[in-house]
């Protein structure tokens, strides 16, 4: 995950009034839909929602190397360049695969509901490593990654400038529970363009319970954590002077990465 990275949310839904199920979109997306080419440095993952906002819903997270690659494909309103078309062109194989997905549920495309983000700050310290989000082969590790995504709304008479200072000159004090990573993102473009996000990357389920294992709800693990490092406790309480921080009563959603195209 490089500095420049850009992030796209795309809202997916499945065709419920069909009797299309979860078990039956999730199949399909891992036996054929994650074998759609995909245009160079971009990949994505399917989540679905644990709790919150969008619980049972789909997203497709975009993670792309730039927003110059990401231009290179995608206009300002969603649509695809020439570019774009002529990569689709020379993949006619696709187009089965595609329709197939189109049967089931909508695909990352107009009119789907879009938000592009560019990466404000994350934490390069975190044990969180770069590598799938989603991997489930023989004779390897499983791999199911929690991807937390907190709206942030600024205070009254804060500006944007003064809360992207602050995130570019304080967030090196943070410091991640155990197998989490965050990410500050702010919105640039799309259909609901929610304007800054704590995205929180999660190594397991396993690893979003040992904290919080209900909603809002913390552990004793994450009490003694914070009082271990009381200096990321009182850069929170300063972030809270300018704007909400992650959880209730801001809109939220934690999702489990149920698919992802290969590497």
């Amino acid at each position: 995950m490089g500095r420049s990275s850009v992030f796209t949310f795309q809202y997916i839904a499945i065709d419920t009034e069909a009797g299309v199920t979860p078990e039956e979109f999730e199949t399909f997306v891992r036996a054929e839909g994650v074998h759609l080419p995909l245009y160079p440095g971009w990949r994505w993952t399917l989540l679905r929602g644990l709790r919150g906002e969008r619980t049972g819903q789909y997203l497709m997270l975009y993670e792309i190397d730039s927003a110059e690659q990401r231009d290179r494909y995608v206009t300002a309103r969603g649509e695809q360049t020439e570019l774009a078309r002529l990569f689709w062109a020379r993949h006619p194989e696709a187009e089965a695969v595609l329709a197939r997905w189109r049967r089931l549920g909508t695909f990352g495309e107009l009119p789907t509901l879009f938000t592009d983000y560019r990466l404000l700050a994350d934490n390069p310290r975190s044990t969180v490593t770069p590598g799938p989000r989603y991997r489930d082969r023989p004779g390897e590790e499983p791999v199911a990654r929690v991807i937390g995504i907190h709206n942030l709304a600024l205070r009254a008479g804060v500006t944007e400038e003064m809360f992207d200072r602050f995130i570019a000159e304080n967030h090196h004090r943070i410091d991640d529970y155990p197998d989490w990573r965050f990410h500050v993102l702010k919105g640039e473009r799309g259909n609901r363009l929610d304007q800054y996000v704590m995205m929180m990357e999660i190594a397991s389920l396993d690893a979003l319970d040992v904290f919080y294992p209900e909603p809002d709800i913390a552990t004793g693990e994450a009490a003694e954590f914070a009082a271990a490092h009381r200096d990321t406790k009182q850069m929170y309480e300063e972030w809270k002077q300018l704007a909400s921080f992650s959880g209730s009563p801001q809109i939220y959603t934690d999702y489990l990465a149920v698919a992802e195209n290969p590497a």
